[in-house]
């Protein structure tokens, strides 16, 4: 799971090295939820999460989840990660090219691609569009 504010509640809720096991299994179990092939099948492995550690871990139970599968969600997220350590573009046609090849990474991920391929394919397809 990728949850890392439930991580740091169990930390804090399950403390000390005698607990680590039971951490370990809490966010094993929290990331079976989001693993589950159907939302029924997610909605009963959260139902037996949450009653199962209610008790133990209060805090990390009581959060709400809230996980988007869209794809375009997914995209535009991973697009404002990634250029919030780019302040500004030198120009509108820089900021362009930095989207392009940003979805292109992720196209290439998606796809199981290796971006060393993929960047290079596009880097002499524009080589011999420029020719």
């Amino acid at each position: 799971m990728h949850c890392r504010a439930l991580a740091d509640k169990a930390r804090s809720e399950l403390k000390g090295e005698e607990k680590r096991e039971e951490r370990k299994q809490l966010l094993e179990q929290a990331s079976a939820v989001y693993q589950a092939k159907s939302a029924a099948r997610a909605r009963e492995r959260l139902v037996q999460w949450a009653q199962y550690w209610r008790e133990r871990a209060p805090k990390g139970v009581a959060r709400e989840w809230i996980r988007t599968t869209s794809l375009l969600e997914r995209t535009n997220r991973h697009l404002r990660r990634k250029f919030r350590q780019a302040v500004t573009f030198g120009s509108r046609k820089g900021a362009e090219v930095a989207i392009y090849l940003q979805v292109q990474r992720l196209h290439a991920h998606w796809a199981h691609e290796s971006w060393w391929e993929v960047s290079h394919a596009l880097y002499f397809d524009l080589a011999n569009l420029n020719s």
